[in-house]
């Protein structure tokens, strides 16, 4: 089994809550040929992946980077930062 961890800090507790609601459907809709467990702790989201197909796992990986930076750039332009 070919796995993944991924931990990201942001800058405060409500942009975690934002990206990770706004990901949070794509994470369930997500697990078709992966298991994936995401939760929020504070200022940090922490993601785990697994699959039998790395090319699966490697997918995941660029999925959830890209969801994360779409969310965090759609906040940051809200937020005039």
């Amino acid at each position: 089994m070919n796995s993944f961890n991924l931990v990201i800090t942001f800058n405060s507790e409500e942009e975690a809550e934002v990206i990770y609601n706004a990901i949070y459907l794509e994470h369930i809709d997500s697990q078709i040929r992966s298991r994936a467990k995401m939760e929020r702790e504070g200022k940090r989201i922490k993601i785990y992946v697994e699959s039998e197909d790395l090319s699966i796992l490697k997918a995941s990986i660029y999925s959830y980077l890209r969801w994360i930076s779409v969310s965090q750039n759609v906040f940051n332009l809200i937020k005039g930062r």
